[in-house]
């Protein structure tokens, strides 16, 4: 990879910077002691980009999907790492060069890439319906085999999913539902709509509404409870006509509103509510439930965002625009009004629940965070926290200065019961170390340390999102035992 492109954009150096490579490692070293009763897999999905950017400007959400999997039993650990072999990825390892301009920019991208959809698949990973899927928000999952992680294809659901699925559906694991959206599902060039999905325990789509939003945005995420559905429209506008003219794709509009839409979960386009709130900037939630008959929301927000730059290509500076862990109360039939409430102040991001428990009552969150670099999506999360979110107690552990701390996630212990009955798993690569570590602590005593980490002998770079299926799990036995 030129090294002059690299040193363009801090997301394709230090932590960032690409490995390029494959690995198969079959019994990784393990400091400290396993669990034994912390058995199943660990998935990762991150960007690295198969080649240098042709544009100035790299963005962090553009890269090809790379998935590494770690395979727990028995206090060993295996680890494999693939690329997702979208349609992009061999259009462009065929030509042996970057053909799409980054995030899909049409007036960047190589007319031979005309035809081909910009799919990188790099943002999450999950098991539903018995099939391992990456996902990105721009085009259908793609299908990797759960255990090599060779490349299947996309996954339409019949064709039902032709265009966009988003990166962040619900598994609402006491239904076994996956519930879905499909943002500017009809193409950026068209009418603002996105496309809601009902999809069954065992992969089968059961409802499909088209509904009209207010303007086209980047919708990362919705929030989905026992009896409704939440989809938020911020202020980011994704505007393809304004890319063509060469400015900003997506981009942040100075004082316009936020605007949630409310639907009963079993409803329809006809029964949305849309109301306005102050401006915010919301991509990720730990989770959200109802309590006395309001839609509790527990999210990472700011009042403004430092990942696009404004319409007039202002950017904020991320200490501006820092989230915090906050609670949204919504009263999805009466005064059309948003409560707020911020729960702890750090600096974090990915804040994420006991996945069992989503769309439910929970009171753990948690999350990585920064304490002392200036911006922590370039230089790293240097910590990671879990918040009781019933007491506003705080229980953190920092990795040390420089250090990148990935997605925390929660992993049941074999059997387990109760919320966050098990252990918290992430990837930190320290300041300076030739490796990086799967670090796992005691969920409910994150302040103490790792318990245990599978070192991998090289630097992994910082990626997106993770997930964790224990071997008990009905998820995993669909998967892995057909």
């Amino acid at each position: 990879m030129d090294a002059t492109l690299i040193r363009e954009s801090p997301f394709l150096t230090g932590h960032h910077k690409p490995n390029r490579m494959e690995v198969d490692a079959p019994d990784l070293e393990i400091r400290g002691q396993l669990p034994d009763d912390l058995a199943g897999v660990f998935y990762r999905n991150g960007a690295e980009p198969l080649y240098p950017p042709t544009d100035e400007d790299y963005h962090w959400f553009d890269g090809d999907g790379m998935v590494y999997a770690f395979h727990i039993a028995d206090g060993t650990v295996s680890m494999r790492n693939r690329w997702v072999r979208t349609e992009k990825f061999l259009l462009e390892r065929g030509h042996g060069r970057r053909l799409f301009g980054v995030l899909g920019n049409p007036m960047t991208t190589d007319p031979a890439a005309r035809g081909t959809r910009y799919n990188t698949a790099n943002t999450n990973v999950i098991i539903h319906g018995g099939k391992l899927l990456a996902l990105m928000e721009g085009a259908p999952p793609v299908e990797l085999d759960p255990r090599t992680l060779d490349t299947i294809g996309e996954h339409t659901y019949g064709g039902v999913v032709t265009s966009t699925f988003s990166a962040h559906p619900t598994l609402d694991q006491a239904t076994g539902q996956l519930v879905n959206i499909g943002q500017a599902a009809r193409g950026l060039g068209r009418e603002a709509v996105i496309r809601y999905d009902v999809i069954d325990f065992d992969g089968n789509p059961i409802k499909t509404e088209w509904i009209d939003m207010p303007h086209m945005t980047l919708m990362h995420t919705f929030f989905l409870t026992e009896n409704w559905v939440v989809f938020p429209v911020m202020p980011l506008e994704m505007s393809l006509a304004r890319a063509m003219s060469g400015g900003p794709m997506v981009a942040w509009v100075p004082d316009r509103p936020t605007k949630l839409g409310v639907m009963p979960r079993a409803g329809g386009a006809d029964d949305v509510r849309w109301f306005e709130v102050e401006p915010r900037h919301m991509l990720h939630e730990a989770n959200v439930w109802e309590s006395d008959g309001k839609i509790v929301a527990d999210v990472a927000a700011a009042e403004g965002t430092a990942l696009f730059p404004d319409i007039h290509g202002n950017r904020a500076t991320h200490r501006a625009t820092q989230q915090s862990l906050r609670r949204w109360t919504i009263d999805p039939t009466g005064a059309s009004s948003l409560n707020e409430k911020i729960l702890n102040d750090r600096d974090i991001q990915f804040p994420r629940p006991d996945d069992r428990l989503m769309a439910a009552p929970s009171r753990h969150a948690f999350a990585n965070s920064n304490l002392h670099s200036v911006d922590g999506r370039a230089d790293g999360m240097d910590s990671v926290l879990r918040v009781d979110t019933a007491t506003g107690a705080e229980d953190l552990y920092h990795f040390g200065p420089g250090a990148a701390a990935g997605e925390l996630i929660f992993a049941p212990r074999v059997g387990a019961a109760g919320d966050a009955d098990g252990y918290a798993l992430t990837l930190v690569h320290r300041d300076g170390a030739p490796e990086t570590e799967l670090v796992v602590f005691d969920a409910l005593d994150i302040a103490a340390g790792p318990i245990a980490s599978a070192v991998i002998p090289f630097r992994v770079p910082s990626g997106f999102h993770c997930s964790y299926y224990s071997a008990d799990s009905p998820l995993y036995s669909q998967a892995f035992d057909r």
